[in-house]
């Protein structure tokens, strides 16, 4: 691995949020927050934005969708 390798998981968090706001409509980050007794579940590209009963419904759903979107995710 080469010292000019970054990943998303090192960057500091106001990076990652700047670089996911100016994705231009791709899927590059997934939020799933608490919100009462539900979550809301929303992307980076602004076509989703839903909510689940649990976090770990809103994680898999996430998954979902971006596999759906062409994006390769990490579980």
């Amino acid at each position: 691995m080469s010292d000019d390798y970054e990943s998303a998981l090192e960057e500091k968090p106001l990076d990652f949020l700047a670089s996911v706001a100016n994705s231009g409509g791709s899927c590059d980050g997934q939020a799933v927050v608490p919100d009462g007794d539900r979550y809301r579940c929303r992307c980076s590209c602004g076509e989703w934005n839903i909510e689940a009963p649990t976090q770990a419904e809103g994680l898999r759903l996430a998954r979902l969708h971006t596999s759906t979107a062409g994006v390769r995710t990490w579980a």
